[in-house]
């Protein structure tokens, strides 16, 4: 599990994200000191363990520091946010994303060593109005300066043809970052960066589009129709 996920604090938000992460392929090793939680959600991750998030011994023992991305779901704990925090940099995690309730906080965690912040009630608002304003890119992931990234599965006209027979930069001006892929029966999807352009697309890809905005939402309105 090396590559997987830790998620410490199965509250809703931790619980969710947790399923949702396992859902999608990854490992995710869940954490919480409420056995019931544990129990809920043991058959929806990889492995779930009844642990106090600030026993370094016990994250230890199950195998906590040997992943290397966290996500610190303690809503309404922030002192214990910053200590598992600050632990958790010190063993070198990669990522360490931790919920907050305020930009305070956010800033707080972060100069303990957080990656990330993750404001559920904000970016909930900032995406439900994306959606309203722009609804045919609720899913993009905004970059800032009107850049975002989108994915958008293989059109039928593009399969069989590559990226370097399309010219989809020259033609609409969005660029392909990725392919993923997921063979039949299989929960582990593949992803494929910076992907050859001579190497013809199949049905079963997704691809991964970066680009400005108001391109992409006019790219994917041709493409999807």
């Amino acid at each position: 599990m090396a590559n997987g996920f830790l998620v410490i604090g199965l509250g809703t938000f931790g619980f969710q994200t947790a399923s949702a992460l396992y859902r999608q392929g990854a490992e995710v090793l869940a954490v919480d000191y409420d056995q019931d939680a544990i129990e809920r959600i043991s058959e929806r991750v990889t492995r779930a363990v009844c642990v106090d998030a600030l026993n370094e011994e016990a994250l230890k023992e199950v195998g906590a520091f040997d992943l290397e991305m966290a996500i610190i779901a303690l809503r309404r704990h922030f002192d214990t946010s910053v200590l598992v925090t600050h632990m958790l940099r010190r063993r070198d995690f990669k990522q360490i994303l931790v919920q907050v309730d305020s930009s305070r906080e956010g800033d707080a965690i972060r100069a303990v060593g957080a990656t990330g912040t993750i404001f559920p009630e904000r970016d909930m608002a900032e995406r439900i109005a994306r959606k309203l304003m722009v609804p045919d890119l609720a899913d993009q992931i905004p970059l800032g300066g009107d850049v975002s990234i989108i994915e958008i599965a293989c059109p039928r006209e593009f399969v069989g043809k590559s990226l370097l027979d399309l010219g989809l930069r020259k033609q609409y001006g969005v660029t392909v970052i990725a392919l993923k892929s997921r063979e039949l029966g299989s929960r582990e999807e593949k992803v494929q960066v910076a992907p050859s352009p001579e190497e013809p697309l199949e049905k079963n890809q997704t691809l991964v589009f970066l680009g400005r905005s108001d391109l992409l939402s006019r790219f994917k309105e041709r493409v999807t129709k």
